[in-house]
């Protein structure tokens, strides 16, 4: 692989707001997901599930969920086609244990690898993203009848973008690298 694609693709992935009325087909979701699925994760605990809700009508009613009470700011959600619910599994015991003796909740982390590998996939299949962690978990849960013991911590919005590429804001690696000392 030529690492300027894969520079190429950190470049122009962006949190897209408007998606076009045109749905993802299924190939290209089970193409992001199955791929994303190969994340990384601590002792491979891979302490996630995903929810994928691509039908129009359930799209819809998880949209109203995800901002029920929340927010006017995600109305968006209400448009995407496609919302990956990224909900947070219990760790196996070893990692459990880990996470006491380290004092390091690895699954946020993992969860983290997870939806940047899914939104990498996703742009490198032309399709747009944008990641929501300010939801509605309860109703969420209730409209996709997910366990009580779960969390729902991510939405992932995915669809076609109806948005330009936009130059990034970053600090400057001088601000934020630091070589060999503090």
């Amino acid at each position: 692989m030529n690492p300027e694609d894969l520079y190429a693709l950190y470049r122009e992935r962006q949190s897209d707001r408007r998606f076009a009325d045109r749905p993802v087909p299924q190939e290209v979701l089970e193409r992001i997901l199955n791929n994303a699925l190969l994340a990384p994760s601590a002792t491979n605990q891979q302490p996630w599930s995903i929810v994928a809700v691509s039908e129009p009508e359930a799209a819809q009613r998880v949209g109203q969920a995800v901002i029920k009470g929340v927010t006017n700011m995600n109305k968006f959600a209400l448009e995407a086609p496609v919302h990956l619910l990224i909900v947070a599994e219990r760790g196996r015991w070893v990692a459990r244990m880990g996470s006491r003796v380290m004092k390091v909740d690895y699954r946020p982390i993992d969860l983290g690898i997870l939806v940047a590998h899914i939104v990498l996939a996703a742009q490198a299949e032309g399709v747009g993203s944008c990641i929501l962690g300010w939801i509605n978990d309860t109703a969420v849960r209730k409209e996709l009848g997910i366990p009580d013991k779960r969390q729902v911590v991510l939405d992932i919005l995915i669809g076609y973008s109806e948005q330009p590429t936009r130059e990034k804001k970053r600090k400057s690696p001088d601000e934020v690298i630091h070589w060999n000392k503090w």
